[in-house]
Protein backbone atom coordinates (compact mmCIF):
# COMPACT_ATOMS: atom_id res chain seq x y z
CA UNK A 1 0.00 0.00 0.00
CA UNK A 2 3.13 2.50 1.33
CA UNK A 3 4.35 1.36 -2.43
CA UNK A 4 1.12 2.10 -4.27
CA UNK A 5 0.91 5.95 -2.49
CA UNK A 6 4.62 6.46 -3.26
CA UNK A 7 4.02 5.79 -7.15
CA UNK A 8 0.89 8.26 -7.29
CA UNK A 9 2.56 10.94 -5.78
CA UNK A 10 5.56 10.27 -7.99
CA UNK A 11 3.18 9.83 -11.21
CA UNK A 12 1.42 13.06 -10.13
CA UNK A 13 5.14 15.18 -10.06
CA UNK A 14 5.98 13.86 -13.45
CA UNK A 15 2.66 14.94 -14.73
CA UNK A 16 3.17 18.49 -13.31
CA UNK A 17 6.99 18.48 -15.21
CA UNK A 18 5.38 16.74 -18.22
CA UNK A 19 2.78 19.86 -18.73
CA UNK A 20 5.79 22.30 -17.44
CA UNK A 21 7.92 20.94 -20.19
CA UNK A 22 4.85 21.02 -22.74
CA UNK A 23 4.21 24.46 -21.83
CA UNK A 24 7.79 26.16 -22.28
CA UNK A 25 7.47 24.66 -25.84
CA UNK A 26 4.21 25.74 -27.00
CA UNK A 27 5.95 27.34 -30.01
CA UNK A 28 6.37 23.57 -31.33
CA UNK A 29 4.13 22.78 -34.46
CA UNK A 30 3.91 19.49 -35.33
CA UNK A 31 3.81 15.47 -33.62
CA UNK A 32 7.77 15.87 -34.06
CA UNK A 33 8.49 18.77 -32.73
CA UNK A 34 6.52 18.01 -29.43
CA UNK A 35 8.05 14.18 -29.30
CA UNK A 36 11.56 16.41 -28.80
CA UNK A 37 10.18 18.09 -25.93
CA UNK A 38 9.02 14.96 -24.83
CA UNK A 39 12.58 13.71 -24.61
CA UNK A 40 13.98 16.61 -22.84
CA UNK A 41 11.74 16.03 -20.31
CA UNK A 42 12.69 12.50 -20.41
CA UNK A 43 16.56 13.61 -20.13
CA UNK A 44 15.45 16.16 -17.46
CA UNK A 45 13.62 13.07 -15.02
CA UNK A 46 15.08 10.05 -16.01
CA UNK A 47 13.03 7.81 -13.12
CA UNK A 48 10.23 8.37 -15.46
CA UNK A 49 11.96 4.81 -17.49
CA UNK A 50 10.74 3.14 -14.09
CA UNK A 51 7.53 2.43 -15.60
CA UNK A 52 8.97 0.88 -18.18
CA UNK A 53 11.18 -1.74 -16.28
CA UNK A 54 11.17 -5.57 -17.49
CA UNK A 55 8.57 -7.04 -15.84
CA UNK A 56 11.85 -8.93 -13.82
CA UNK A 57 13.32 -6.17 -12.11
CA UNK A 58 9.75 -4.41 -11.41
CA UNK A 59 9.15 -4.52 -7.45
CA UNK A 60 6.02 -6.04 -6.46
CA UNK A 61 3.39 -4.45 -4.57
CA UNK A 62 3.76 -5.84 -1.00
CA UNK A 63 7.42 -6.17 -1.53
CA UNK A 64 9.81 -5.53 1.55
CA UNK A 65 11.89 -2.11 1.67
CA UNK A 66 14.93 -3.86 1.28
CA UNK A 67 13.70 -5.39 -1.67
CA UNK A 68 12.76 -2.38 -3.43
CA UNK A 69 16.31 -0.66 -2.88
CA UNK A 70 17.73 -4.41 -4.66
CA UNK A 71 15.84 -3.62 -7.76
CA UNK A 72 15.76 0.10 -8.03
CA UNK A 73 19.83 -0.30 -7.31
CA UNK A 74 19.99 -3.38 -10.20
CA UNK A 75 22.52 -3.19 -13.11
CA UNK A 76 19.65 -3.01 -15.77
CA UNK A 77 17.75 -0.71 -13.57
CA UNK A 78 20.94 1.80 -13.75
CA UNK A 79 21.44 0.86 -17.53
CA UNK A 80 17.70 2.42 -18.14
CA UNK A 81 18.38 5.55 -16.60
CA UNK A 82 21.87 6.14 -18.24
CA UNK A 83 19.70 5.35 -21.55
CA UNK A 84 17.02 8.02 -20.37
CA UNK A 85 19.71 10.70 -19.41
CA UNK A 86 21.20 11.04 -23.15
CA UNK A 87 18.25 10.85 -24.62
CA UNK A 88 17.06 13.45 -27.60
CA UNK A 89 17.63 17.10 -25.70
CA UNK A 90 17.58 19.62 -28.58
CA UNK A 91 18.92 23.29 -27.29
CA UNK A 92 16.80 26.27 -27.29
CA UNK A 93 16.20 28.93 -29.65
CA UNK A 94 17.99 31.23 -27.19
CA UNK A 95 21.46 29.43 -27.26
CA UNK A 96 21.04 28.98 -31.19
CA UNK A 97 20.27 32.97 -31.60
CA UNK A 98 23.14 33.94 -29.09
CA UNK A 99 25.62 32.01 -30.99
CA UNK A 100 24.45 33.97 -33.90
CA UNK A 101 24.51 37.12 -32.60
CA UNK A 102 28.08 36.63 -30.92
CA UNK A 103 29.83 35.15 -34.48
CA UNK A 104 28.06 38.21 -36.53
CA UNK A 105 28.03 41.67 -35.05
CA UNK A 106 27.63 43.73 -37.90
CA UNK A 107 24.56 45.96 -38.34
CA UNK A 108 21.92 44.46 -40.75
CA UNK A 109 19.06 46.89 -42.33
CA UNK A 110 15.68 45.76 -40.77
CA UNK A 111 14.11 44.16 -43.46
CA UNK A 112 17.08 41.27 -43.58
CA UNK A 113 17.48 41.27 -39.44
CA UNK A 114 13.87 40.33 -39.29
CA UNK A 115 14.28 37.70 -42.31
CA UNK A 116 17.35 36.33 -40.72
CA UNK A 117 15.93 35.95 -37.26
CA UNK A 118 12.66 34.39 -38.66
CA UNK A 119 14.69 31.77 -40.94
CA UNK A 120 16.81 30.95 -38.04
CA UNK A 121 14.35 29.87 -35.77
CA UNK A 122 12.31 27.83 -38.38
CA UNK A 123 16.03 26.37 -39.13
CA UNK A 124 16.54 25.61 -35.46
CA UNK A 125 13.39 23.43 -34.86
CA UNK A 126 14.39 21.68 -38.20
CA UNK A 127 18.12 21.17 -37.28
CA UNK A 128 17.26 19.75 -33.82
CA UNK A 129 14.55 17.40 -34.87
CA UNK A 130 15.54 14.05 -34.21
CA UNK A 131 14.99 12.67 -37.71
CA UNK A 132 16.89 15.41 -39.21
CA UNK A 133 19.65 14.04 -41.67
CA UNK A 134 21.97 16.45 -43.60
CA UNK A 135 21.57 16.32 -47.28
CA UNK A 136 23.68 18.11 -50.71
CA UNK A 137 20.02 19.16 -51.92
CA UNK A 138 19.10 20.73 -48.67
CA UNK A 139 22.67 22.14 -48.80
CA UNK A 140 21.90 23.85 -52.03
CA UNK A 141 18.79 25.20 -50.87
CA UNK A 142 20.55 26.89 -47.76
CA UNK A 143 23.05 28.36 -50.07
CA UNK A 144 20.76 29.48 -52.73
CA UNK A 145 18.40 31.25 -50.09
CA UNK A 146 21.29 33.42 -48.80
CA UNK A 147 23.00 33.87 -52.17
CA UNK A 148 20.16 35.92 -53.98
CA UNK A 149 18.49 37.18 -50.93
CA UNK A 150 21.70 39.18 -49.80
CA UNK A 151 23.74 39.47 -52.30
CA UNK A 152 23.08 43.50 -52.05
CA UNK A 153 24.91 43.03 -48.72
CA UNK A 154 28.04 42.38 -50.61
CA UNK A 155 30.80 39.44 -50.55
CA UNK A 156 32.03 39.77 -47.32
CA UNK A 157 29.38 40.78 -45.17
CA UNK A 158 27.26 38.11 -46.92
CA UNK A 159 29.88 35.47 -46.15
CA UNK A 160 30.33 36.86 -42.27
CA UNK A 161 26.55 36.26 -42.57
CA UNK A 162 26.61 32.77 -43.42
CA UNK A 163 28.90 31.62 -41.60
CA UNK A 164 27.56 32.93 -38.11
CA UNK A 165 24.44 31.31 -39.61
CA UNK A 166 25.83 27.73 -40.26
CA UNK A 167 27.93 27.83 -37.10
CA UNK A 168 25.26 28.82 -34.98
CA UNK A 169 23.78 25.57 -35.93
CA UNK A 170 26.04 23.77 -35.25
CA UNK A 171 27.14 22.78 -38.89
CA UNK A 172 29.84 23.05 -41.40
CA UNK A 173 29.66 26.46 -43.35
CA UNK A 174 32.49 24.90 -46.02
CA UNK A 175 30.74 21.61 -46.19
CA UNK A 176 27.61 23.34 -47.23
CA UNK A 177 29.44 25.54 -49.64
CA UNK A 178 30.85 22.57 -51.74
CA UNK A 179 28.20 20.44 -51.39
CA UNK A 180 26.68 23.75 -53.34
CA UNK A 181 29.41 23.70 -55.94
CA UNK A 182 29.52 20.23 -56.61
CA UNK A 183 26.19 19.60 -56.72
CA UNK A 184 25.57 23.06 -58.85
CA UNK A 185 28.22 21.78 -61.62
CA UNK A 186 26.88 18.13 -61.55
CA UNK A 187 23.03 19.64 -62.58
CA UNK A 188 24.57 21.72 -65.05
CA UNK A 189 25.53 18.67 -67.26
CA UNK A 190 22.55 16.91 -66.86
CA UNK A 191 18.87 17.30 -68.51
CA UNK A 192 15.48 17.69 -65.71
CA UNK A 193 14.72 13.79 -67.03
CA UNK A 194 18.19 12.83 -65.87
CA UNK A 195 17.49 14.04 -62.03
CA UNK A 196 15.83 11.05 -60.92
CA UNK A 197 16.62 8.83 -57.60
CA UNK A 198 18.71 5.61 -58.47
CA UNK A 199 19.83 2.99 -55.99
CA UNK A 200 22.83 2.29 -58.42
CA UNK A 201 23.62 5.89 -59.47
CA UNK A 202 26.10 8.36 -58.70
CA UNK A 203 26.35 10.10 -55.53
CA UNK A 204 23.81 12.41 -56.36
CA UNK A 205 21.26 10.19 -57.18
CA UNK A 206 21.60 7.80 -54.80
CA UNK A 207 20.62 10.70 -52.32
CA UNK A 208 17.82 11.29 -53.99
CA UNK A 209 17.48 7.12 -53.62
CA UNK A 210 17.73 7.26 -49.92
CA UNK A 211 15.13 9.75 -49.70
CA UNK A 212 12.73 7.93 -52.09
CA UNK A 213 12.95 4.75 -50.13
CA UNK A 214 12.51 6.66 -46.29
CA UNK A 215 9.98 9.31 -47.63
CA UNK A 216 7.74 8.68 -44.92
CA UNK A 217 10.66 9.14 -42.03
CA UNK A 218 12.15 11.46 -44.12
CA UNK A 219 12.18 15.65 -42.67
CA UNK A 220 11.05 18.06 -45.51
CA UNK A 221 11.81 21.31 -45.67
CA UNK A 222 11.46 24.42 -47.57
CA UNK A 223 15.48 24.27 -48.19
CA UNK A 224 15.19 20.78 -49.56
CA UNK A 225 12.17 21.72 -51.91
CA UNK A 226 14.20 24.79 -53.12
CA UNK A 227 16.98 22.84 -53.77
CA UNK A 228 15.32 20.44 -55.93
CA UNK A 229 14.26 23.58 -57.84
CA UNK A 230 17.56 24.96 -58.16
CA UNK A 231 18.77 21.86 -59.74
CA UNK A 232 16.10 21.96 -62.50
CA UNK A 233 16.91 25.74 -62.88
CA UNK A 234 20.50 24.65 -63.58
CA UNK A 235 19.43 22.25 -66.16
CA UNK A 236 17.62 24.58 -68.40
CA UNK A 237 14.49 22.82 -67.75
CA UNK A 238 10.95 25.52 -68.69
CA UNK A 239 8.64 22.50 -68.51
CA UNK A 240 6.22 23.14 -65.28
CA UNK A 241 5.90 19.34 -64.85
CA UNK A 242 9.95 18.64 -64.32
CA UNK A 243 9.23 19.52 -60.71
CA UNK A 244 6.48 17.82 -60.46
CA UNK A 245 7.91 14.76 -61.98
CA UNK A 246 10.83 15.02 -59.58
CA UNK A 247 8.95 15.35 -56.79
CA UNK A 248 6.65 12.52 -57.51
CA UNK A 249 9.41 10.44 -57.74
CA UNK A 250 10.80 10.59 -54.57
CA UNK A 251 7.44 9.93 -52.91
CA UNK A 252 6.87 13.25 -51.62
CA UNK A 253 3.79 15.39 -51.98
CA UNK A 254 3.53 18.10 -54.47
CA UNK A 255 1.74 20.89 -52.17
CA UNK A 256 4.14 21.65 -49.54
CA UNK A 257 6.57 22.14 -52.29
CA UNK A 258 4.48 24.17 -54.04
CA UNK A 259 3.53 26.68 -50.84
CA UNK A 260 6.96 26.85 -49.97
CA UNK A 261 9.03 27.71 -53.27
CA UNK A 262 5.93 30.28 -53.59
CA UNK A 263 6.57 31.71 -50.15
CA UNK A 264 10.11 31.88 -51.21
CA UNK A 265 9.53 33.68 -54.41
CA UNK A 266 7.27 36.15 -52.50
CA UNK A 267 9.78 36.77 -49.64
CA UNK A 268 12.58 37.39 -52.24
CA UNK A 269 10.29 39.77 -54.52
CA UNK A 270 9.28 41.60 -51.40
CA UNK A 271 13.10 41.79 -50.34
CA UNK A 272 13.77 43.38 -53.88
CA UNK A 273 11.04 46.32 -53.49
CA UNK A 274 12.31 47.32 -50.26
CA UNK A 275 15.96 47.37 -51.48
CA UNK A 276 14.99 49.08 -54.37
CA UNK A 277 12.42 51.79 -52.15
CA UNK A 278 15.45 52.09 -49.77
CA UNK A 279 17.94 53.03 -52.74
CA UNK A 280 15.30 55.23 -54.27
CA UNK A 281 15.04 56.88 -50.85
CA UNK A 282 18.61 57.31 -50.06
CA UNK A 283 18.98 58.32 -53.93
CA UNK A 284 16.36 61.19 -52.85
CA UNK A 285 18.14 62.44 -49.64
CA UNK A 286 21.27 62.83 -51.46
CA UNK A 287 19.51 65.00 -54.11
CA UNK A 288 18.26 67.23 -51.02
CA UNK A 289 21.44 67.39 -49.72
CA UNK A 290 23.20 68.61 -52.53
CA UNK A 291 20.81 70.84 -53.73
CA UNK A 292 20.54 72.40 -50.15
CA UNK A 293 24.35 72.54 -50.76
CA UNK A 294 24.08 74.00 -53.35
CA UNK A 295 21.77 76.79 -52.03
CA UNK A 296 23.66 77.58 -49.60
CA UNK A 297 26.96 78.29 -51.52
CA UNK A 298 24.96 80.55 -54.09
CA UNK A 299 23.75 82.25 -50.85
CA UNK A 300 26.94 82.90 -49.61
CA UNK A 301 28.76 84.05 -53.00
CA UNK A 302 25.90 86.57 -52.94
CA UNK A 303 26.72 87.92 -49.31
CA UNK A 304 30.10 87.88 -50.59
CA UNK A 305 29.85 89.86 -53.60
CA UNK A 306 27.26 92.41 -51.61
CA UNK A 307 30.28 92.64 -48.85
CA UNK A 308 32.47 94.08 -51.76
Amino acid sequence: MAFTKISAALNAVLAVVFVAVVLRHNSYNNAEQLSSALATRAAITPRVMVAHVPRAFAPQVGCKQTNLRRHQASPSMRSLLVHAGVSHAPPPVADTTSKFHTKFKLPLPMIFASFVTRLLTEQHFVRYNRRYSYNPIFALGVCSVFDQVFESLGEEKKTQLFEAFINSLSESPAQYRSDQASLEEWAKSKSAADIAPKADGDSVEQVLAEVAAGADNFLYSKFFSIGLFRMLELTGAKDPKALENLVTSLNLRMDPVIRDLNYYKSSLSALIQAQELKRESEARAAKKREEAAAKKTEAIKKMASKQM
